[in-house]
């Protein structure tokens, strides 16, 4: 008999509780981000917890503002191309245009003749786009025949997590259903499509007068109430439209959220019993009305004991790596097993290479959501595992919460490695400024020879005089740690006479040790 087992999964909350605390500290790490030019750090802070690009602090200060001022470029451009303002006749604006360090930073904001307000998740509104503009080829599985004889096709996981009606139908008298023919002639074909754009982007799309009441009737049939409020004001500014715009997307976010822990996370984590495949879930069958207990599932992913219902829109459409197995030329061979899940039988994929659940869990979280809310201590693995699935974004989110912290996580040794192999510049300069500030035990552990080794190896068609980018990186940050960056010769060191300091006769002193270790490597960098 198969057992249930929910899994343990870590939440962390610190950016996505909606107290002023939260908000406040979000929008400081904003500020220091610019103030920086973490790229990086900025675009996780916009796209991933909705950060307040336009806010200032005590100071009257904004984040495009502090970038400007410290001659960040790529980080203006990213905050304008994400709806920062810069009027020109505004105090803002001027002040921003006024305090640019650089000349391009000036033009730019100079070419920028109106703010340009973009989705500030657009990766995952681009995804859902896709899915509504594109059904047919990213695995829809209901179709509505209306009564003018269209056939309109859409995913049950969608009307499912932003529609209590649809949610409700689909529990109950459309459970089995793949086709749904509805006769009802209010369901006019061009109201209906609007109302599935909003479902799945949150874009309320415009409609001829002669249309509104046929709309407003079906908004108020869906129980769509703040859809039916769109559609029955008379009036009303460009600036409340822009403001109920970002409302509804930061609603739309909410559902997926909550769908994916309430639902995926919560309801339907199983334990396989591994002599048979004919699983049942113990919640097939509703004791109640709530609508909590489905998932809408169309494929299973295995994970050592564990059984995660997803949905192929999602994972194919967000993830190469899913993409290749699940529509690729081995797609058949994939789908050979399968599992009876919420009275239906669906493809099951059994997943082996050293995943484990609980980071599964975290990757799912990004696929379902475009967020991650990463525990330190499980950032390795999700890194690691990121560059499995192919999910760039991920890897940058979990290289951000590597290199937050004080000390290594991981061996300092296996996070150079992992930089190198998987391409991450973030944390390969994380593990070279932290072999810059213990340079002296660094110098005399053997590991570090081997590295530098293994670096020098991977350089292919290496000249005599080429340079090691790690002992580069290196030279730099010592450098920058003993302040002499402004003051080195050709060769990198600091000219020494009777008025040199002593840090400046120091910072010599370890590159002489440095250019030993390559000595006994037979390595000239």
């Amino acid at each position: 008999m198969t057992s249930f087992k929910p899994v343990s999964v870590v939440l962390r909350n610190d950016y996505i509780q909606s107290t002023e605390d939260s908000i406040d500290k979000i929008f400081q790490d904003l500020l220091n981000a610019c103030r920086s030019g973490d790229l990086e750090r900025v675009e996780s802070l916009v796209r991933n917890y909705s950060a307040p690009i336009n806010k200032t602090d005590f100071w009257q200060c904004s984040p495009l503002y502090l970038a400007c001022l410290c001659g960040h470029y790529k980080v203006v451009t990213f905050l304008l191309e994400n709806g920062a303002r810069c009027e020109r006749d505004t105090f803002e604006g001027e002040r921003c245009l006024y305090g640019a360090l650089t000349s391009e930073i000036k033009q730019l904001l100079l070419d920028y003749k109106f703010s340009k307000a973009v989705d500030e998740s657009q990766p995952y509104f681009k995804f859902l786009t896709l899915l509504y503009d594109q059904p047919l080829d990213t695995f829809s599985d209901v179709v509505f025949k209306l009564s003018s004889y269209e056939e309109i096709h859409a995913h049950r996981c969608i009307l499912y997590i932003r529609s209590k009606f649809f949610a409700n139908k689909l529990e109950t008298i459309w459970r089995d259903h793949d086709v749904i023919e509805v006769l009802e002639p209010q369901w006019h074909p061009t109201c209906f499509r609007g109302i599935l754009r909003y479902l799945y982007t949150s874009e309320i799309v415009a409609i001829t007068k002669d249309l509104e009441t046929q709309m407003i009737s079906l908004c108020q049939h869906f129980e769509l109430d703040s859809l039916t409020e769109r559609y029955t004001e008379n009036q009303i500014s460009k600036k409340e439209v822009q403001v109920l715009d970002k409302l509804e997307s930061q609603e739309l976010r909410k559902d997926f959220e909550k769908f994916f822990k309430n639902n995926l996370l919560s309801k339907k984590y199983m334990k396989d019993d591994e002599t048979s495949s004919n699983v049942t879930s113990s919640n097939n069958i509703l004791n109640s009305r709530e609508l909590q207990g489905f998932t809408q599932a169309d494929i299973c992913i295995q994970i050592e004991q564990e059984i995660f219902p997803c949905h192929k829109a999602f994972l194919t459409k967000r993830s190469e790596y899913f993409n290749v197995i699940i529509t690729g030329p081995f797609a058949e061979s994939q789908h050979k097993d399968t599992i009876y899940y919420e009275n239906r039988r669906i493809p099951k994929i059994t997943i082996s290479d050293y995943c484990t659940p609980e980071i599964f869990a975290l990757i799912l979280e990004f696929i379902y959501t475009d967020k991650c809310d990463i525990p330190p201590n499980l950032s390795y693995q999700v890194l690691i595992e990121a560059d499995k699935f192919l999910l760039d974004r991920l890897k940058s989110l979990a290289s951000i919460i590597l290199t937050n912290q004080s000390e290594p996580i991981e061996d300092i040794y296996t996070l150079m490695r992992a930089a190198l192999d998987l391409n991450v510049d973030r944390l390969e300069q994380w593990c070279s400024r932290w072999f810059a500030e213990h340079i002296e035990e660094v110098l005399e552990d053997q590991r570090f020879l081997e590295l530098i080794r293994e670096s020098a190896h991977s350089i292919y068609k290496r000249e005599e005089t080429d340079s090691l980018p790690i002992i580069d990186d290196i030279r730099f940050w010592l450098s920058k740690k003993y302040g002499v960056l402004d003051n080195l010769d050709k060769n990198g060191r600091v000219n020494e006479d009777e008025e040199s300091f002593t840090w400046e006769i120091e910072y010599n002193r370890i590159l002489e040790r440095i250019d030993k270790v390559l000595e006994q490597l037979e390595l000239d960098a």
